[in-house]
């Protein structure tokens, strides 16, 4: 067997990476033996007798399921503790609410559904806390397409 571990730190070298990543073709080991200069190397690695593995990486697949599971877990009604705002804040319920009766309204004006004048209407109704849910803001559309 020939000694190739020279060429293989060389290349290694060269190429800017680990010297277990360097593979060499096993049935050109006589020719790559004359191979002394970087020179005789870059031209059997665009030749293709020496080539470089692409990295490998640490699977986060497991991982990835056990972070589910673990956010799951452990939610049911026995393992609730403190009050009733205390899992999620009233403001950060509060702002979640507003934002997503704001895009609503947002949407329906763009799509023609309600006019301008019926959007700042709502708008600031939903801001004043008069329309607080989904529901109530449906309702109330439905009482304007009425009139």
């Amino acid at each position: 067997m020939v000694d190739l571990s020279s060429k293989r730190r060389m290349t290694a070298q060269m190429l800017g990476v680990g010297e277990s990543r360097v593979k060499i073709d096993p049935d050109a080991t006589e020719q790559l033996q004359d191979a002394i200069t970087r020179e005789s190397i870059r031209g059997w690695i665009s030749a293709g007798l020496i080539w470089v593995e692409p990295a490998r990486g640490n699977s986060r697949g497991r991982v990835r399921a056990r972070r589910l599971k673990a956010k799951t877990k452990g939610k049911g009604q026995g393992s609730k503790k403190g009050a009733h705002g205390a899992r999620v804040g009233k403001k950060t319920l509060w702002i979640t609410r507003v934002r997503m009766m704001r895009r609503i309204l947002k949407t329906l004006r763009d799509r023609g559904d309600i006019t301008n004048n019926s959007f700042k209407l709502l708008y600031g109704q939903v801001k004043g806390g008069q329309i607080r849910t989904r529901k109530r803001l449906d309702e109330e559309l439905s009482h304007m397409s009425r009139r």
